[in-house]
């Protein structure tokens, strides 16, 4: 590849329309210092050839990023982040010791070819502050020559301050932590929040910086056992540094599947010291969750299911990392995950993706830790090490094109056809008893005997459940899509009754832990949500408990019905579910989690028995609404079961068919439960998005509410008209294809 420093380079637009079409650019000066005490003799080394680089000339400066609604913006435009974490391919995350300018640039340059407008990167605590306190000036040297590539090659740059675990089992230490926690050891938190202050002061009007991440995959860092307390305290100390000066770059803390797996630091906890939030899909690696292929159903749903979990604590979303290796799959199923995931979790609301990550490891980074003792690390990139584009970067490179051509300005994220509802006690910060309904003064003290925490002076307990409910939520989310419904997930305390239809999937309905269900009070607000209207859903378990039940479903619980498997025959028409059909079900365990419950009947209907004639399935009107009741934790069963949505082609119709009798008119939807279809409106138009989950080619015929005149499938080069058929559209795609189709209104 030519020299840069020589040549003037057209760049990729960062996704704003001043600079859509790509500009030319000369290059920029590059900020040198001298050496610091204390560093390391070929780190001086790698500092002198920086310094020694020639002087670049200057460039516009990128224009001040900011959010806007649910996505950024800059330069007036608002624009998708695209790109992604950056560990160059020789020196590997050494490369601040073995610092190389020219083979910094390259990357630079190639990314800009892929069509990044953002990479993340790590700020290396020790390499910043090699003694408490004391902070290596060329370590800023090193960063301000990184802004001055970001401005070059028009691409932000989100750093990630301190890195907890980054590449494998490594984790990056300071020399003189000393067994200290960071999270909670009053003295590294000050250390820690006054680097913050330090990186806030000098880049306070930074415009070629996106936004701070606090840091990488926290708690994950070498001490552990953060509590809900301390990872409060941590994000609001150090956002808290950054803030002191730098009230201009956007913060989050770059969290790691903490919202499916319930960590200290999950949206809701960290919600009030962030401005948008990261998710982290790699599902491969929550099989609890995840019990399936790469390329699945399941799995390709998993970054939009994590998106709108984090979305529903009220913060904009950013998938920050997602990817598998080659060294573990190959690039052509790699490339079927990334597509499909991308897609959909932008329809879900997410602004933006930075996928894990732009290059392969060099072959010399074998020899040595983290990539010796972490061999599924070297072959996560966009490119191999010498920067020829794989099959996975090249469909990055598509989506990014044709995400430019994306006018977002006025754009939302609708807010959902159905509700799958999120409890408060999984919400909740352990030790927050606001909302217990303990009003007034209190002479005696309530004290749980489940949690632990602040009242009585002991630890938080653990929480305990977490897959069983994040399980049943996941598999009722992609039912809810098969049906033709687009899903949110918001919090017990939140707007769910705004949505036309409620999911309540077994354990919401449950007693016991008290971590996995709704409050008792919930029901209530849902009898007056149906009776207004509304169109609610729920399973039950052995362990089931609702106060009157009878008047919201028309029928009660009896005892206990002890199945090793289910068979459901519907006996009345719902939908167009019509009697004599069957639907079956593998039990997990004997378990009151996997038993069913009898039910006895009011006035309900019975829509489907059991194998014993048992209703199963109970229909119920009250007032102006509906609800459907199952006797059998039917989410949790496809939650336990491998590979469940390749075998299961039936159980999104209990959804459908209650959808129609509920009289649910979907935002947009298509005819085959394979595709996905969600919608993102403004006020004169907008987008749907079109996602195949399936290993066919599917054709499907695609409705809407919205006032649709005209569709166009956007491409790479522009956009293609999608003809009408009367009220309809018929789009293909490719297996695990998908698709963007710009509508505007009548």
């Amino acid at each position: 590849m030519a020299s840069s420093r020589a040549l003037a380079f057209r760049t990729v637009a960062p996704g704003w329309n001043g600079l859509r079409a790509g500009r030319w650019f000369a290059p920029l000066i590059v900020l040198a210092c001298s050496v610091g005490p204390g560093i390391p003799e070929r780190a001086r080394a790698a500092a002198a050839a920086a310094a020694d680089q020639p002087a670049p000339q200057s460039a516009p400066r990128l224009p001040q990023a900011s959010l806007d609604g649910n996505y950024f913006s800059a330069g007036g435009q608002r624009f998708l982040v695209t790109g992604a974490h950056w560990v160059p391919a020789k020196a590997a995350l050494q490369w601040p010791l073995q610092w190389d300018p020219a083979d910094i640039e390259a990357d630079f340059s190639t990314m800009a070819q892929i069509g990044f407008n953002t990479v993340r990167f790590d700020l290396f605590w020790a390499w910043f502050e090699p003694r408490p306190g004391e902070y290596n000036t060329e370590a800023f040297a090193q960063l301000d020559y990184l802004i001055g590539l970001a401005h070059k090659y028009r691409i932000y740059l989100h750093p990630s301050l301190f890195v907890g675990g980054e590449v494998g089992e490594a984790y990056w230490d300071v020399a003189w932590r000393n067994g200290r926690n960071p999270q909670s050891n009053p003295e590294m938190l000050r250390l820690e929040t006054n680097q913050a202050r330090e990186f806030g002061r000098r880049y306070a009007h930074e415009t070629a910086i996106l936004a701070w991440d606090l840091t990488d995959e926290p708690p994950f860092w070498i001490s552990s056992g953060t509590t809900d307390a301390e990872a409060v305290n941590w994000t609001r100390l150090i956002a808290g540094g950054i803030r002191r000066f730098d009230r201009m770059h956007p913060i989050v803390a770059g969290v790691s599947t903490q919202d499916m797996e319930h960590g200290p630091f999950r949206p809701d906890v960290i919600a009030g010291d962030v401005d948008f939030f990261s998710v982290h899909p790699y599902t491969i690696y929550t099989p609890e969750l995840f019990p399936d292929a790469m390329v699945s159903v399941r799995g390709t749903y998993g970054a939009a299911f994590e998106t709108a979990l984090s979305r529903g604590a009220g913060r904009p979303v950013l998938v920050q990392e997602m990817g598998a290796s080659s060294a573990q799959y190959s690039p052509e199923k790699i490339t079927q995950f990334d597509r499909v995931s991308m897609y959909s979790a932008l329809g879900a609301g997410a602004d933006g993706f930075l996928l894990w990550c732009y290059t392969d490891a060099a072959p010399n980074q074998y020899h040595q830790v983290p990539y010796l003792r972490s061999p599924h690390e070297t072959q996560f990139g966009l490119t191999t090490w010498d920067r020829k584009l794989r099959p996975q970067g090249a469909a990055f490179k598509e989506f990014a094109a044709i995400s430019r051509r994306m006018h977002l300005e006025g754009l939302s994220v609708p807010m959902g056809d159905a509700a799958i509802v999120i409890p408060e006690e999984w919400a909740r910060t352990q030790g927050d008893f606001s909302r217990f309904g303990l009003g007034g003064p209190n002479l005696i003290p309530f004290v749980s005997v489940s949690e632990g925490g602040a009242v009585n002076g002991q630890p938080p307990n653990p929480y305990d459940g977490n897959s069983w409910v994040m399980g049943s939520a996941l598999s009722s989310f992609i039912l809810a899509h098969q049906a033709g419904l687009t899903p949110a997930l918001p919090r017990e305390a939140g707007e769910w009754p705004q949505h036309p239809m409620v999911l309540l999937p077994s354990p919401l309905t449950a007693t016991d832990p008290i971590f996995v269900h709704l409050h008792t009070d919930f029901w209530e607000r849902a009898e007056a949500y149906v009776r207004g209207g509304g169109v609610l859903y729920a399973s039950l378990a052995a362990n089931a408990a609702i106060p009157g039940m009878d008047t919201l479903f028309g029928a009660h619980m009896t005892d206990a019905a002890v199945v090793s498997a289910l068979t459901l025959k519907i006996v009345k028409p719902l939908g167009d579910l019509r009697p004599g059909e069957t639907l079956h079900f593998s039990v997990p365990a004997a378990s009151t989690r996997y038993w069913g419950t009898g039910l006895e009947l009011s006035d309900g209907e019975v829509i489907a028995v059991d194998q014993e004639q048992r209703p199963a399935l109970i229909a119920h009107r009250l007032g102006k609404g509906v609800t459907l009741l199952s006797a059998y934790p039917l989410e949790s069963y496809l939650a336990g079961e491998p590979m469940a949505f390749e075998k299961d082609q039936t159980t999104y119709r209990l959804y459908r068919a209650l959808r129609d009798y509920g009289h649910v008119r979907p935002l947009v939807a298509t005819d085959h439960p394979a595709v996905e279809a969600t919608a993102l409106t403004g006020p004169g138009g907008g987008y749907i998005v079109l996602a195949n989950h399936s290993a066919a080619v599917q054709r499907s015929r695609l409705s809407t509410t919205l006032p649709v005149q005209a569709l166009r499938r956007l491409t790479p080069d522009g956009s293609v008209m999608v003809p009408a058929e009367g009220t309809a559209w018929t789009v293909e795609l490719p297996a695990y294809g998908a698709a963007i189709l710009e509508w505007q209104a009548h």
